[in-house]
């Protein structure tokens, strides 16, 4: 969309439209899962508030707009983590606020997008709230996470939360079969994906894929037990597979969705149709509530990962909870 690589237009058209009619908020949250170009939208969204032309913005055609597209227009600002740090703290907020108080260069709008929103410490999300409470007329603030619950109450209440949820299925094959044309199991990625698109860039190129997927179903017995013990072999798996643990997480959540499908008559909505029969033998023997739980534990453990806790610490909670 506009050279942006976007999944929502119907949303950003909303946004654009507001811009045209001089309605924008002065602070926004894009939230939504990884992987649905939220930044892209973010940019987009900044190109059109700056472009000379309002009236039809983002033209694409005028001086601002150019420069946006370059990502070299003066009056959009990125935030991002300093090098080397898992979060973004309170100094590059008051860099924020400082270069707040300088009027734009186009005299219209100046774009602040905080890109990881996720990770703002509370200190940096309070220093924030001070310029949120009275921003210049001329500011606009973008803070893109995935979700807005980690972000201070007082934080949220002071701007408009845009959500981009998980798209259809075939807003997915589309861009499997657009970037993927010879890829023999686009299928099973565009159930894979569940609607994230970018999901399938992650596995599609692994030549380990499938040894990936044996290991995650097999330690789903292990995630189950009673056994306490298996806990540990859980931990030391996945420090041993430190990069993979975030996708290993989703790939043994997505075994106990497929599980649950099958104990409630779904085939049809099984996405590893190529496990079924491992899939069979752990549907006959657990049952639907501790599968449930386990599904539930998985869910919070991929929040934990998103914040970079420590894997082998994150399944080992999760592992110990299921076994309670």
């Amino acid at each position: 969309m506009l050279g942006y690589d976007i999944f929502h237009e119907n949303i950003l058209n909303r946004l654009i439209d507001n811009v045209r009619h001089n309605n924008n908020a002065a602070s926004y949250i894009f939230e939504g899962p990884r992987g649905l170009h939220k930044s892209d939208a973010a940019l987009l969204f900044a190109k059109a508030l700056v472009c000379e032309n309002t009236s039809v913005a983002p033209c694409c055609s005028c001086l601002a707009c150019r420069e946006a597209q370059s990502q070299n227009h003066p009056d959009i600002i990125l935030v991002k983590p300093e090098k080397d740090k898992k979060t973004i703290g309170v100094d590059p907020i008051r860099a924020l606020i400082s270069e707040c108080g300088a009027r734009p260069f186009s005299e219209k709008h100046k774009v602040f997008i905080i890109k990881d929103g996720d990770i703002l410490t509370p200190e940096a999300q309070n220093a924030l709230l001070k310029v949120l409470e009275e921003p210049p007329e001329y500011a606009v603030f973008i803070i893109v996470c995935s979700d807005s619950e980690i972000l201070l109450e007082t934080v949220r209440s002071r701007s408009v939360t845009v959500t981009f949820p998980p798209v259809g299925a075939d807003v997915v094959k589309r861009y499997i079969e657009n970037k993927y044309p010879d890829e023999p199991r686009q299928d099973f990625l565009v159930r894979y994906c569940e609607g994230i698109p970018t999901a399938a860039d992650d596995i599609v190129s692994r030549d380990d894929l499938e040894l990936l997927r044996e290991d995650s179903l097999n330690l789903i017995p292990k995630l189950l037990s009673e056994k306490k013990l298996y806990a540990f072999v859980l931990s030391d798996y996945f420090d041993e597979h430190k990069a993979e643990a975030e996708m290993v997480t989703d790939m043994m959540l997505m075994y106990l969705r497929d599980t649950l499908a099958l104990i409630a008559g779904c085939k049809n909505n099984v996405v590893n149709t190529d496990k079924l029969d491992k899939l069979d033998i752990l549907a006959k023997k657990y049952s639907p509530a501790l599968i449930a739980v386990a599904a539930d534990e998985l869910i919070t453990a991929k929040k934990m990962l998103e914040k970079h806790i420590k894997p082998s610490a994150v399944i080992m909670h999760a592992a110990l909870k299921v076994k309670l």
